[in-house]
């Protein structure tokens, strides 16, 4: 204020300073303003704290390589270089705190510019390791959800698949003892061929039926013999040519759950294929390193599209979910592909 009694322009400069002080330096978040050769002009409360630092050893003084230490600059090296070029950028980062937590950041790097020219840039750094724990927690929840609705699926094909195999056993006792019979009492007759092949089929097709179900030998074979053994199962005359490839054994190594899991997509989608396309060749890769698996079917033929909305790819995206994967799905000439990427945990 001047002598007068009036505010002059320094008056309502140094106002409006005072009040971007009383505005930013509480703020949660750290703010800085960085010139054209990286030394700091601004930063406020939050960020000397988080740095260990103080105002007077700082603003006009230390560069922002010395303020983050030379890892930390490393690491962000590209985005200040390309900030100072007039590029803005936002991602994420996590930093040291100085009671040695890590911090979970969102940067934002904003050019100043003027009249063309960048002159230096704003850094704002926003704490947001509470929104990653409550995303780390819903997801847990998520998986923890699908989990339940997997296992609650297989058991129910697994007790199916119990009365099936009981039936099956029963039907081969009774037949045993009428064809011991018959052996025993010749004047009673005997069955005829076509009787006994009607009876094997059936015996065959019961036993077919119950291991789709539930493939009993996962666990006694492993993953691999049993998707050999299910494509073996879809290959008859008129049937499209179904191959599979996997030179990688280690996936073995995996638990029978998520063995079971690989097993149920494999065998779901070639069945979507199956039921609504003709195809003369379907073809399944399986390639595993380092926990990740990809699952790879080709196929071609005419029909309709593959039925995102059916219970049967419902399952498979339930299960690639759990797993925290991805599919990809696309043409390439006559043919289409189905990628899925899963992502495993090493056992304990």
């Amino acid at each position: 204020m001047s002598d007068s009694g009036t505010f002059t322009a320094d008056d309502e400069e140094s106002a409006n300073a005072s009040t971007k002080r009383r505005t930013l330096q509480p703020y949660p978040a750290m703010l800085a303003y960085w010139d054209k050769d990286e030394l700091c002009r601004f930063v406020n409360n939050a960020g000397l704290e988080w740095f260990n630092q103080k105002s007077e050893s700082v603003i006009g003084k230390m560069s922002i390589r010395d303020f983050v230490g030379q890892d930390l600059y490393n690491e962000n090296r590209y985005y200040i270089r390309s900030a100072l070029s007039g590029h803005p950028h936002v991602f994420e980062r996590s930093l040291k705190a100085v009671d040695k937590r890590e911090i979970s950041a969102v940067v934002t790097f904003i050019p100043d510019t003027n009249k063309g020219e960048t002159v230096g840039f704003y850094s704002h750094v926003a704490d947001v390791g509470h929104l990653k724990k409550n995303s780390d927690a819903r997801l847990a929840d998520e998986k923890e959800l699908l989990r339940a609705i997997i296992d609650i699926q297989e058991k129910e094909r697994s007790q199916i698949s119990e009365i099936l195999r009981d039936n099956v056993n029963q039907l081969l006792v009774y037949v045993n003892l009428m064809m011991q019979g018959k052996k025993d009492n010749p004047e009673q007759g005997a069955f005829s061929e076509d009787m006994k092949l009607a009876i094997h089929q059936a015996v065959l097709e019961l036993n077919k039926l119950s291991n789709q179900l539930y493939p009993s030998a996962l666990s006694l074979l492993g993953l691999l013999p049993s998707i050999e053994n299910l494509i073996s199962n879809y290959r008859q005359h008129g049937a499209p040519d179904i191959s599979f490839y996997c030179n990688e054994p280690q996936i073995e190594e995996l638990s029978h759950k998520d063995k079971l899991s690989v097993y149920r997509i494999v065998q779901d989608f070639i069945g979507l294929i199956l039921n609504r396309r003709k195809s003369s060749y379907i073809i399944t890769e399986l390639s595993y390193r380092d926990f990740c698996l990809m699952i790879r079917i080709v196929y071609n033929g005419e029909g309709p599209t593959i039925d995102h909305r059916s219970d049967e790819f419902r399952d498979i995206r339930s299960r690639i979910d759990y797993y925290s994967g991805k599919i990809r799905e696309f043409h390439r000439e006559d043919e289409k592909v189905f990628i899925a990427h899963l992502v495993f945990h090493p056992q304990d």
